[in-house]
Formats: C-alpha cells, sequence, structure tokens
C-alpha cells in the first residue's frame, strides 16, 4: 500500500493513470491529468465507483466523492484522491 500521507499530486495523478489504463487495458503513456473520464474513457458511475475502490484499495484512503460529476478527469480523481478523509483503521488503536 502507498503511504498517501508523503503522496504528492503528481504521485497521486500517476496512482490514477496506471489503475485506469489497467482497468481499461489502455498505453498509460495516452492518459493525462485532463483526459475525461466520461467523455475520453466512456466512464459511467458504475467505472467510477469501480476506480475509487481500486484507488482505495491500493492506499487505504477513504475517497469523499458523491457523483460522477465530482470526477470528470484523471486529475480530478488525483485530486480527490489526495483529499480523502484519512486512511483507513486497520482495527482498534
Amino acid at each position: 500500500m502507498n503511504d498517501v500521507r508523503v503522496m504528492d499530486e503528481q504521485q497521486a495523478t500517476e496512482l490514477v493513470i496506471a489503475t485506469v489504463s489497467r482497468s481499461r487495458a489502455l498505453d498509460p503513456a495516452l492518459l493525462t491529468a485532463t483526459t475525461s473520464l466520461v467523455d475520453d474513457l466512456g466512464f459511467d458511475s458504475l467505472d467510477a465507483a469501480e476506480l475509487l475502490a481500486a484507488l482505495h484499495q491500493a492506499t487505504g484512503r477513504h475517497l469523499s466523492v458523491t457523483d460522477l460529476s465530482e470526477l470528470q478527469t484523471i486529475g480530478q480523481a488525483a485530486k480527490a484522491l489526495l483529499a480523502g478523509d484519512g486512511l483507513a483503521e486497520e482495527g482498534p488503536s
């Protein structure tokens, strides 16, 4: 699991690109922060939910995104990752 406490925006963007490229079987070099998830990649709400779940699994961070309109681009998904509500607890502290 990546340590999102020290992840910067570029690293978050790279993680989102890697996750999207795996799920869509795309060359990551074709994706940028401005790639539209809906218009360029055809994402729907299920795809967005799967992306959020994959990012949560990769980082342990809960992303508080309520609808697809908040995730128009890869860059917005990366910012949502950085703005997440923190690391998931692994059990009682």
